[in-house]
């Protein structure tokens, strides 16, 4: 597919309102996720700064808060802020309303307990809590984006390995054809017979349940699926005269594959690495959802929704429809930049 092939399927992409919303929609989500902890309101590692005295607030829940800096001051460079955020050089203290007395500050919390703080290096600031509260008084907003970003990273990891391995097995099979093909079928009919979440929770299950083990499991599950359709479109495309000729100036089976078959199948390869990105979302937030995922207390939109769904009938539905929009527009937005590209790619099947 050349240069222009690949612009001209992104002009015409863009001009599908619903694509275009998508794109837009997620490209403000990847910007979010890596520059995540440089925006969110609690930076520290996981954004896992409590404040009970504050616990289930509602969406839009501002309050002052007194910084009494902390004695031993953790330094942290731009690297790991970016990717781990930084421990809080302060004590942060939520309260209603406060009396400056001789040496000390007398506060009164948002649970009528008095404090009684020194006056020496202590900053007033005010901070508001855009989607509200957890129970244990933590940011939503901040966990929520933060979880985003896990399910974007592991969306991402899990769909290049999918098309990694699915690519080598299926155009291995479609273009040797014999016993390699056979083989293949079997493999990939072996592990097609074998539900994806059942699959993932054995690989969880065996191996642990770290982040990277996570995104291997979801990956090793979804190439099924890019092996079936390269293999189809290998085996279409290994008939053409251009690919005939290529053979006949004895041109190896790898270079052949490499760069007469597998840029002619880009098209359906995008359709399919969308639809899997959407798959790999729903399968991590499940995983999170039943505990075998992301464990707390990272953030993961799963385990936020976990923690949160028995709210739903007892007075703060938003703190479990929160997590649950989220999931569904993201999965949204994935399927719908797949079927603007299976319209315009004209890709009738993945078979």
């Amino acid at each position: 597919m050349s240069l222009e092939d690949k612009e001209g399927i992104f002009i015409k992409l863009v001009k599908k309102k619903t694509a275009l919303f998508s794109i837009l929609f997620l490209s403000v989500l990847f910007i979010l996720s890596i520059f995540s902890y440089f925006i969110i309101n609690d930076n520290t590692p996981d954004s896992n700064n409590q404040q009970l005295e504050i616990a289930l607030k509602p969406p839009g829940f501002r309050t002052d808060i007194l910084l009494a800096p902390k004695p031993n001051k953790n330094k942290t460079n731009i690297f790991q802020q970016l990717v781990n955020g930084s421990p809080s050089s302060y004590d942060e203290i939520p309260f209603k309303n406060i009396t400056e007395l001789e040496g000390s500050y007398r506060l009164v919390s948002h649970i009528d307990r008095l404090r009684f703080i020194p006056i020496k290096q202590t900053t007033i600031t005010n901070k508001t809590y855009w989607l509200g509260t957890d129970k244990f008084g933590r940011d939503i907003l901040s966990r929520l984006i933060l979880g985003i970003r896990i399910s974007l990273v592991i969306g991402l990891m899990a769909v290049c390995i999918s098309l990694i391995i699915g690519i080598a097995i299926g155009a291995a099979g479609g273009y040797l054809g014999g016993w390699v093909d056979k083989a293949v079928m079997y493999l990939i009919n072996i592990t097609w017979s074998i539900p994806t979440l059942l699959l993932v929770f054995a690989i969880v299950i065996a191996f642990g349940r770290g982040f990277y083990i996570i995104f291997l499991a979801v990956g090793l599950t979804l190439w099924v699926d890019v092996a079936r359709l390269v293999r189809g479109q290998v085996l279409k495309i290994k008939e053409e005269e251009f690919i005939t000729a290529a053979r006949s100036l004895s041109y190896s089976s790898f270079r052949v594959i490499r760069k007469h078959i597998i840029p002619n199948i880009i098209g359906p390869l995008l359709v399919i690495a969308a639809t899997n990105f959407a798959v790999a979302i729903l399968i991590e937030a499940g995983l999170s959802y039943l505990g075998f995922g992301i464990q707390p207390p990272a953030p993961s939109v799963g385990n936020m929704l976990n923690e949160n769904y028995g709210y739903a009938i007892s007075g703060k539905p938003f703190l479990a429809i929160i997590p649950a929009l989220t999931i569904m527009t993201m999965v949204l937005a994935f399927n719908l930049i797949g079927s603007g590209l299976r319209d315009i790619l004209d890709v009738k099947s993945i078979d």
